[in-house]
Formats: C-alpha cells, sequence, structure tokens
C-alpha cells in the first residue's frame, strides 16, 4: 500500500515548516530514497498567477525554502519551474516569481528559477488519451521532479491538488488546446492524469498549512487546515487531503477516473498513513465546490434538453463594478466566446465549455462562478436524465417506424 505522511504545522514559520517537512520525508524513507549528490532536482510548486502568498492561491515560499534546503543537504542542485496560467514568457514569468515570494526563496537559498522557455516532447507509454505529451524543458529534463502542491478547492474539477499541480507543466496556451479538445469533465480528467504520468514527480508534498475554499483555485477564501502532506503517490496523497477536509474523493472528476484506472484508492484502509492521527487534523465544514451542475457536454441532445442542461450547469458571472478592464479573460478563453463590450467582458454562455479559466485567472476577482443549491442540482439532474432516457426510446422507436 501507498505512504502517505500526515504532519501538523500550524504556522509558516521557517523553522516549524522545516521540521514538518523533514519529518514527512523521513516517514517516507528518508530523502536519501529520492535524491543522490549532484542529482539535478526541479520543484513543481502551485505558481498559478502573480499572487502573493497571503491569498494562499500559491505554494508558499516557506514550504519551497524548506524543501529547497533538505534537498540540498542531500547534494542536489535545484531549481524551481511552473507555466503559469497565460502565455509562458518571460515578463510574465518574472512578475510571478517576484509576488509569490519565489525570487526571495532563490536569493535565501540559490536555488535556480528557471527561464528556459521551450518545450520538449515526451513519450508517455502509460497514457490513456496522451501517449506523447510536450512539457516545458526544465521538467523534461530533471533527474527528478518533486511536486509541490497547494490544497485547493477548483472550480471546473472540484478540486486541485497533487495530480492536477503537474498541468503547469504543460507550456503556456498549450493549456488552452486541452481545455478545446477535452471540454467534458470526464476527458479532461483523464487527461490531467496522463499529464501527471508524463511527468514521472517521484516525491509530492502538500502545502496544506493554509489552503483555499469556496471559489478556487484563485478567488476563493483561505483557510487554516495546519498540515503537510508527503507522499511517493500523489493518488493517494490527494485521496488523504480530500478525506481529511469533509469531501468525499470518488466525487472528483481526477480521482473517480483514477480509480477506474486502478491508479487511486478507494479507502483510507488502502492507504499506510503515517505521522498525525487523521482524527487530529480532519477540518469541519470545507466549502468544496458541489458536484450537482457537472454534467457531461455530450447529454444536449434535444433543444429542450440544450436548454435544461445549460440552465442546470454552473456559469461564470462578471461583476463590472469591480472589474478593472485588463481583458485576460477574453484574450484567454479557449473557446473564445467572450468579448469586451466598453471595456467589460460578456459571454456567449452557448459557446461557454465549463473550464472556467476566466475566473481562474482575473486579477480583480471580478468573476464568480454562479451554481445552483444542491438539492435543486440534484431534482433537476433527476429530471435532466429522465427526459434524456425518453428521448433516447423515442428516437429508437421512431427508427422502427416503416419507411424511417
Amino acid at each position: 500500500m501507498s505512504v502517505v505522511s500526515i504532519m501538523g504545522c500550524e504556522s509558516y514559520d521557517a523553522s516549524a515548516v522545516e521540521e514538518a517537512v523533514r519529518r514527512s520525508v523521513e516517514d517516507l524513507g528518508g530523502l536519501s530514497r529520492f535524491v543522490q549528490p549532484g542529482m539535478r532536482v526541479l520543484l513543481k510548486p502551485n505558481l498559478l498567477a502573480a499572487r502573493v502568498p497571503a491569498e494562499a492561491t500559491t505554494t508558499h515560499p516557506a514550504v519551497v525554502a524548506a524543501v529547497a534546503r533538505l534537498i540540498q543537504e542531500a547534494g542536489g542542485v535545484v531549481s524551481v519551474a511552473d507555466s503559469p496560467g497565460g502565455p509562458f514568457v518571460s515578463t510574465l514569468l518574472r512578475s510571478v516569481y517576484s509576488a509569490t515570494g519565489m525570487e526571495q526563496v532563490a536569493g535565501d537559498t540559490g536555488l535556480t528559477l528557471n527561464h528556459d522557455f521551450t518545450d520538449t516532447e515526451v513519450f508517455n507509454p502509460s497514457g490513456k488519451l496522451l501517449k506523447r505529451v510536450h512539457l516545458i524543458t526544465a521538467v523534461a529534463r530533471a533527474d527528478l521532479v518533486v511536486n509541490l502542491p497547494k490544497l485547493k478547492t477548483h472550480g471546473q474539477m472540484v478540486y486541485t491538488g497533487a495530480v492536477k499541480n503537474l498541468f503547469g507543466a504543460i507550456p503556456g496556451t498549450d493549456k488552452i488546446e486541452y481545455h478545446m479538445r477535452m471540454a467534458d469533465y470526464e476527458t479532461f480528467a483523464d487527461a490531467l492524469i496522463d499529464i501527471y504520468l508524463a511527468t514521472r514527480p517521484k516525491l509530492t508534498l502538500m502545502d496544506a498549512v493554509i489552503g483555499m475554499e469556496g471559489a478556487g483555485p484563485s478567488a476563493g477564501d483561505p483557510r487554516h487546515l495546519g498540515f503537510i502532506l508527503a507522499s511517493e503517490d500523489a493518488f493517494a496523497l490527494d485521496y488523504v487531503a480530500l478525506s481529511l477536509v469533509g469531501a468525499d474523493p470518488m466525487q472528483v472528476p481526477v480521482m473517480k477516473a483514477a480509480a477506474k484506472r486502478g491508479l487511486c484508492p478507494t479507502s483510507l484502509a488502502d492507504v499506510t498513513l503515517r505521522g498525525r492521527c487523521v482524527d487530529d487534523v480532519r477540518v469541519e465544514r470545507f466549502d468544496m465546490p458541489a458536484m450537482g451542475e457537472m454534467l457531461a457536454v455530450s447529454w444536449s441532445q434535444s433543444a429542450l434538453l440544450g436548454r435544461l442542461s445549460q440552465w442546470i450547469k454552473a456559469r461564470p458571472v462578471f461583476h463590472h463594478a469591480v472589474c478593472s478592464g485588463c481583458a485576460l479573460c477574453a484574450r484567454h478563453c479557449p473557446a473564445k466566446v467572450i468579448t469586451m463590450d466598453a471595456g467589460k467582458p460578456t459571454a456567449d454562455l452557448k459557446g461557454c465549455i465549463r473550464c472556467f479559466c476566466c475566473q481562474e485567472l482575473c486579477p480583480s476577482k471580478a468573476i464568480t462562478i454562479q451554481r445552483l443549491s444542491p438539492p435543486l442540482a440534484a431534482v433537476l439532474r433527476i429530471a435532466f436524465l429522465g427526459l434524456s432516457m425518453i428521448s433516447s426510446k423515442l428516437r429508437s422507436w421512431r427508427k422502427r417506424l416503416p419507411g424511417s
């Protein structure tokens, strides 16, 4: 069984974080199992956007620094790389490194910040949908990738943690292509799993000292959680993380897809837990997006069902009073359904693929995701499924009529 270490960590005090990281890795058998002297070790934190650490959008610099120092003690040569939301270019990346505290970490520890904007195609034999994947070169050519995710909610995929963090290894606007090619949640979940498998991270340490609940991954609310998780198995780590915040892992698309592929545990009994007791760090009333409105795009089989589907599914709402008019949402909308009118965005929801990149990238937090209440969504979902079945039966019956 996979081992997951749960280590309490109440604050981002440097000594507290370093102690928690060190003990977590010891629970996994020690860093020498992963790092050899001279090895090029790539740290992959969540650097979604140019947000300061207090916003809880990105992996905290104290966690990155603690992991870097531990690897340097073992003789590893450490660098940091990520491809944030938006274009993978120098101007944007420098602003992200500065705002998120990575520049300060580099100055304090001597690690290298990646400024290589090339990508490399890697063969991915374990992939279900993606047998070849273009990764940023820094990730593709590292001797060892260490995954440093943040525990957060996610508007599209419910939760973003260890597995989804490796979507940041896809260069810049190539992410738009994945959103368009695999627009429904189940297919996109399999693509995220394939990308994770292509990156080959050997160790994951999750920043769950302060996570994000509500309208994640960038416009939610910081929530003190007080722990750090570590594992060789990111699927097991995500399963434990979701269990600790009171969520059903099998209601998260990536976890459900991974379980079908035999990559994910289906019970805490399938995981060897070390460190703190689960009940000591369990979080109550964590605000996790509901799955009720996540219907497959392909179910819109008629005009009536299409309208009902559009109404049930979550949708972005633009708050013009707080919008800065930067147009990032329009420029990076994969479906190209957002336009600017008098300096403010509007969207044609008929073409919206519900990726919510607009909400994820908005620096003003001027976009929220409107969802139905879970009870109403459940009732409408049952009605939708019933109408879908009736529609299918009628089509089958018509085909058997004489002259059809």
